[in-house]
C-alpha cells in the first residue's frame, strides 16, 4: 500500500537543486528566500544564534539579521529592503554592497556556501562557510507544498559544517566546527500567504530533523499543517500536525507593541500520538528574536529547546520558531 509520502515522491517535481539555487521570481508578492541558521559555539565556550537572509524578487530585495548570545541574553537584529548590486546567473551569488554577500564556493551551487555580512547599525559582522552533510529535506516529500493560495517550493539542509568568525559589539569569536551546524533554508514561489505562519525546525539530538509548518490558508481554505521529517538515513516521512499549537509565555516588543509567544506544543497525528514542545528559554525577560520592517511589520524567529516524545520515545533537542503574523 502507498503512504502519503510514496505517493508525494511520485506525484513531485523533479528537482535539480543546482539551478534551484539560481531561480528567478518576478512575482513581487512571492518569497525566493535564502535563510541561514547557525547555532555556534565558539572556541571560547559561549553560545550563539545568529540568523542571515535574503530575499530577491523582481528588480527588488532584502537581508537581515538577527544574532542572539545565549549567556548573557543580549540581542540585535536589522532588516534592509535595498537592490541588490549582484545577481549570480548560472553561479549562487547575492550581494548588497558591502552589508551582504552569499556565494556558492563550489560550481554544483550547493557544497560550500560563504556568508558574509556587516551590519553596523547592529554591532555585527560575520564571515561563515557552510557545508552541507548528509541528505536534503525537501518539505511535503516532493518540495512542492500549499502554502497560501498557491503552491510553493522549498528544501533544506538542516545539518551543515559550520566554519568561520563573527564580531559582535566590537569582540571577534571563532567558531567551534564541532560544536556547531547550521540549517539552510531555501525557498520559492509566486504567493506569501496573507495570514502568516508558524514554521518550527525541529533538530533533535538523535539526528531527526523536523521542518513543521502551520499555515492558515487563504481564501478561505482549511489550515495546512503538516511536518516532514528527515531521519540520518536519508528516509523521509510526511505527518499531519494539529493546527492548535497552544501558544503560551506570552511577551510584549517594546518597539512594534506586537505580543510574541515564548512556547508552543506540537502535536503530530501519528500512530504515537507524539508531541513535542517547543520553550524559548527567559524569552519573557529577555525579549529577543524580533525583527521589524519599520513601524508597520514585524516577525520574530526565537532561539528554542524541544522536547517530548517522537514514534513513542522521547526526545529532546534544538531550533528556532518563526512567528510571522497575518498582513
Amino acid at each position: 500500500m502507498d503512504t502519503v509520502f510514496d505517493i508525494l515522491q511520485a506525484s513531485g517535481p523533479t528537482y535539480n537543486v543546482s539551478s534551484n539555487q539560481v531561480v528567478r521570481v518576478e512575482s513581487t508578492t512571492g518569497p525566493n528566500s535564502h535563510w541561514v541558521g547557525h547555532w555556534i559555539t565558539t572556541t571560547d565556550h559561549l553560545r550563539f544564534f545568529p540568523i542571515t537572509f535574503t530575499n530577491v524578487v523582481g528588480s527588488g530585495g532584502a537581508n537581515g539579521c538577527l544574532v542572539y548570545s545565549l549567556e548573557t541574553g543580549s540581542s540585535s537584529s536589522s532588516f534592509i529592503t535595498d537592490i541588490p548590486t549582484t545577481i549570480g546567473q548560472d553561479r549562487l551569488k547575492i550581494q548588497f554592497g558591502k552589508q551582504y554577500e552569499l556565494e556558492s564556493l563550489t560550481d554544483d551551487n550547493i557544497s560550500a556556501i560563504s556568508v558574509v555580512a556587516n551590519y553596523t547599525e547592529s554591532n555585527f559582522s560575520l564571515n561563515t562557510t557552510f557545508q552541507p552533510r548528509g541528505s536534503l529535506l525537501f518539505n511535503g516529500g516532493s518540495g512542492s507544498f500549499f502554502w497560501g493560495s498557491d503552491f510553493n517550493q522549498g528544501w533544506a539542509n538542516p545539518a551543515a559544517y559550520t566554519s568561520g568568525v563573527f564580531t559582535l559589539n566590537g569582540t571577534t569569536h571563532t567558531i567551534d566546527s564541532k560544536r556547531s551546524t547550521t540549517w539552510y533554508d531555501r525557498q520559492w514561489g509566486d504567493t506569501t500567504p496573507t495570514q502568516g505562519w508558524h514554521w518550527f525546525p525541529i533538530q533533535l539530538d538523535n539526528g531527526i530533523r523536523i521542518s513543521t509548518w502551520i499555515v492558515p490558508a487563504d481564501k478561505g481554505s482549511a489550515i495546512k499543517a503538516f511536518a516532514t521529517a528527515l531521519c540520518p538515513n536519508g528516509r523521509q516521512e510526511v505527518v499531519s500536525v494539529s493546527p492548535d499549537i497552544k501558544p503560551s509565555n506570552p511577551w510584549d516588543s517594546s518597539k512594534t507593541n506586537r505580543t510574541w509567544f515564548g512556547s508552543f506544543e506540537v502535536s503530530f497525528l501519528d500512530e504515537y500520538n507524539s508531541v513535542i514542545k517547543a520553550t524559548s528559554p527567559n524569552i519573557t525577560i529577555r525579549h529577543f528574536g524580533e525583527a521589524s520592517f519599520g513601524a508597520g511589520f514585524a516577525f520574530c524567529d526565537s532561539f528554542t529547546l524541544y522536547s517530548g516524545t517522537w514514534k513513542g520515545k522521547k526526545v529532546s533537542g534544538w531550533g528556532v520558531v518563526e512567528q510571522w503574523p497575518a498582513t
